[in-house]
């Protein structure tokens, strides 16, 4: 249990480092364009790589924290046992299009290794590898959840909590 939380606290350190990172580069472009008339080419292509690495990295958190938006107005209504089915039949559509994230993601790694981005010379996989890994992470998040409510030890109701749960409180 320590390692996951250790593991959540350095994904949160990544997302604030990756904001961090975007927001410098930003301000420091529209300053020097705007104050001397140039500009850190390589800026463009670094920020779009960071924001990349910045989403996929923040759905993991919001996944760990579930922390993503829900509805459950039909869900809250069903009974325990159909609660389970629905997390069943609702985890399973989550994992086929995280896998269908993942392996597309990787496909477009395979093809990208052998290029580079022209301006940082970065190789073009590197989003792509980000998005396999988040894509990895986000079906063991989402398996293990089905897992501890099919044998029990969680509720099906907490597959379904979500960010709507926190302003009802």
């Amino acid at each position: 249990m320590r390692l996951l939380r250790y593991c959540e606290k350095t994904l949160e350190a990544l997302v604030a480092l990756f904001m961090f990172c975007l927001v410098a580069m930003v301000f420091t472009n529209v300053v020097l364009r705007f104050g001397f008339n140039s500009g850190i080419v390589v800026t463009e292509e670094l920020s779009r790589i960071v924001l990349s690495m910045l989403i996929l990295t923040g759905a993991i958190v919001a996944m760990v924290q579930q922390r993503h938006i829900a509805m459950t107005l039909l869900v809250d209504r069903f009974s325990p046992v159909f609660k389970k089915i629905t997390v069943m039949v609702t985890g399973s559509i989550m994992l086929y299009g995280t896998w269908l994230l993942g392996s597309g993601a990787w496909m477009q790694a395979k093809l990208n290794f052998s290029s580079n981005y022209p301006l940082s010379g970065l190789p073009s996989a590197t989003i792509y590898v980000v998005a396999s890994f988040s894509a990895a992470m986000l079906c063991l998040i989402i398996f293990a959840r089905m897992m501890l409510i099919l044998i029990g030890k969680m509720p099906a109701d907490r597959f379904f909590q979500a960010a709507s749960a926190d302003v009802a409180e």
